[in-house]
């Protein structure tokens, strides 16, 4: 009986342990020369499935906004929920083209390159205007953070590229008067 109780135990504590995201550090960095980039806005977003199969929706769980220091370091508190789904994570900083967990600006391809783990290296490419428009950057943005979703706990990103929002609807200003 004690055998039983010990490997229920065992099976229960790997249960809980592999869906649980523990907090990470890591920095970030500048994608060509690896200069750490400070003041960069990291979001990280939880959610849970909710409802019953079939009628289910996702629900944010929670939320962190942290900012990068003059090193590019930042720390990042977890979640102790087996039933959370990974986190999705977003930076972002003036200059720069957003990075994200799941997927990579401009053509939204399937990021693979992305394990939650202590001294992550966010490589972050420099915006390039001749390369890239400001609407289709800030339309990444606002999926990459699931903009509808709790966005009381996102002040801080959703700062951090208004003015890029304002480059946006220039560019689409310009288009309809050629």
């Amino acid at each position: 009986m004690r055998i039983v109780y010990v490997l229920c135990c065992a099976l229960l504590f790997i249960s809980v342990a592999t869906g649980c995201y523990a907090g990470i550090s890591g920095t970030v960095v500048e994608a060509e020369t690896g200069t750490p980039i400070e003041g960069a806005v990291v979001l990280v977003e939880w959610t849970m499935e909710k409802g019953l199969p079939g009628l289910s929706h996702t629900e944010s769980y929670k939320v962190v906004e942290v900012v990068s220091d003059k090193e590019g370091k930042f720390k990042v508190s977890g979640v102790l929920n087996p039933l959370v789904d990974p986190p999705h994570v977003t930076v972002y900083k003036k200059g720069y083209v957003a990075w994200n967990n799941k997927f990579i600006f401009p053509d939204f391809r399937k990021r693979e390159d992305f394990k939650w783990a202590n001294g992550i290296s966010i490589k972050m490419e420099l915006f390039d205007k001749g390369k890239y428009t400001y609407n289709d950057h800030t339309s990444f943005i606002s999926d990459a953070i699931h903009s509808w979703s709790v966005s009381e706990k996102k002040s801080l990103i959703k700062k951090a590229y208004e003015w890029e929002n304002e480059e946006a609807f220039k560019e689409r200003r310009e288009k309809t008067k050629e």
